[in-house]
């Protein structure tokens, strides 16, 4: 019988239990694949050897031909860049979520020639892989993007480089799209011109924290493949990481980086490689809060929650469901009486959730009494933009006060902020914790003894609205009495974007009208 042999990529020996070679009808695991890790030598700091001029003696067609050390960049057959091809993508869930340790540390920026480098010299930041931590060493940039997406090409490519201390190296590639700014790219704006124009030049960036590239959600939705380094010596069995989402840059940090190193070809991008049967793999993850996102164009979008689970039905079906516009014009007044707010101090604690940053009392002794029955403070939360609507107007944040019997009954007091420089006094007394917990689901930090009336309803206890709704996150339970304050109170722009980049998007749209 003839045989038939699955040849695993190397790539299974990074990130898999067990790789299968099939023989006839045999299947043999093997449990333990030991790599062979070539002398990995660092990127050449010398631009001049070679350039990306594909019509130059010392262009990338010619790379394997200038020096011998060089030669994989000619015969080598585990190459990149290559063309992330989705037709050719297996999906293989259990590569999981990201696992990265960021932390702030002094940084360098350098001109390279052929390209811009962010270098980190402390060491304290790491990726890890399948039991493997890699060690952040750098950041640089190509333009237009290596890597292209069922061939088209994107605007820019961000290479973030790991190396374990025996030289092991895994990368970790983001594409950009021309259009609104990049915000880490923002903080570099003028060392970049500092260091324009001149080969070897370095600048002291200070403090930078690689967290700001706010990788969130993308942790999740990646391809992951074997290759090489895109500059020579073109060292192979590299672990790719290519984040699926593409961001967006302006046109203008765009040129910066270009104009910053030499622009003979007007490019610092390597031609695509041959893949040679090499395995892609598609590491979409989805657990706790990656199970529902708030993408209204995506599979597991708040259009599709009802589908995802059968416990998650009433998110389609319900009939009940929040958030609402609340049109003045289809309000009825009713003599409910102030609220009945008891409020102390108790410790709390402040979790990235991956869906919205919150803040949890496990033990607090407050409530809020309606009709008689007690509902005890469990957490707030925020959202931005608002997610109720007060005449067809979203406002900039809207913050759930969320309060819960012994019978899981459950009631809500929404607040909604306007941006403005008026910060929140509320988020003013943890506003510097929220950062450190950035693009960190599960992430939680004790913040002491905070007391919920600094929240600071006051008068808003006797101007309301209410309603019967629903949770607007799945399962999306309802008969939850809403309280949505009609006072909108200001927050400064700075919290909001702190809230915001710390997770991914949790905009959920307005779902029905009275």
């Amino acid at each position: 019988m003839e045989k038939q042999v699955l040849i695993c990529s190397l790539l299974v020996a990074l990130v898999l239990l067990s790789c299968p070679v099939i023989m006839s009808q045999e299947v043999v695991y093997f449990f333990s694949v030991r790599l062979y890790i070539h002398s990995l030598m660092a990127h050449t700091e010398d631009e001049s050897e070679f350039n990306y001029d594909v019509k130059s003696e010392i262009g990338p067609f010619n790379w394997g031909d200038i020096k011998p050390e060089w030669s994989l960049c000619k015969n080598g057959s585990m190459q990149s860049p290559i063309d992330l091809l989705n037709e050719r993508v297996q999906i293989v869930s259990h590569l999981g979520t990201l696992q990265m340790n960021y932390r702030p540390s002094n940084a360098t920026l350098k001109n390279r020639g052929h390209d811009i480098k962010l270098e980190w010299l402390a060491g304290t930041s790491y990726l890890q892989i399948n039991e493997t931590r890699y060690v952040l060493k750098q950041f640089h940039w190509h333009s237009p993007s290596e890597h292209t997406i069922d061939g088209k090409r994107l605007d820019l490519e961000l290479h973030m480089v790991h190396e374990t201390p025996s030289g092991q190296t895994a990368v970790i590639g983001i594409l950009y799209k021309a259009g609104r700014p990049d915000p880490f790219l923002s903080l570099l704006t003028n060392h970049l011109e500092a260091i324009s124009d001149s080969t070897g030049a370095e600048r002291e960036v200070g403090v930078m924290d690689p967290r700001m590239v706010k990788i969130g959600r993308s942790r999740t939705q990646y391809y992951r493949y074997i290759g090489s380094l895109t500059v020579p010596p073109c060292t192979e069995n590299i672990a790719w990481t290519m984040l699926r989402e593409v961001r967006s840059v302006s046109r203008e940090q765009i040129r910066l980086l270009r104009v910053a190193v030499h622009d003979d070809s007007n490019t610092n991008a390597r031609p695509l490689q041959l893949i040679n049967n090499r395995l892609l793999f598609d590491g979409t993850y989805t657990e706790d809060e990656s199970e529902f996102n708030y993408d209204v164009k995506g599979k597991i979008g708040p259009f599709n929650w009802g589908d995802i689970k059968p416990e998650w039905s009433l998110c389609k079906t319900g009939t009940m469901q929040s958030p609402i516009d609340l049109s003045n014009a289809k309000v009825q007044t009713a003599e409910l009486g102030p609220l009945q707010l008891n409020s102390k101090p108790s410790k709390a604690i402040l979790k990235n959730r991956g869906h919205d940053i919150s803040l949890q009392w496990p033990a607090t002794t407050s409530s809020l009494q309606i009709n008689g029955t007690q509902y005890v403070l469990k957490q707030s939360h925020w959202h931005s933009p608002s997610e109720h609507t007060i005449d067809g107007r979203r406002m900039d944040l809207e913050l759930h006060m969320v309060h819960q019997t012994p019978s899981d009954q459950t009631a809500v007091i929404g607040i909604l902020y306007k941006a403005g420089e008026r910060p929140d006094p509320f988020l003013s007394l943890f506003a510097n914790h929220i950062l450190p917990l950035s693009d960190r689901p599960d992430a939680e930090k004790d913040m002491g003894v905070i007391d919920p009336m600094e929240v600071k309803i006051g008068t808003s206890a006797t101007q309301y609205y209410r309603y019967i709704g629903s949770l607007t996150t799945p399962p999306c339970t309802e008969n939850v009495i809403w309280t949505v304050l009609k006072e909108v109170k200001p927050v400064a722009r700075e919290h909001i974007k702190l809230l915001r980049d710390a997770v991914h998007d949790n905009e959920y749209v307005v779902m029905i009208n009275w």
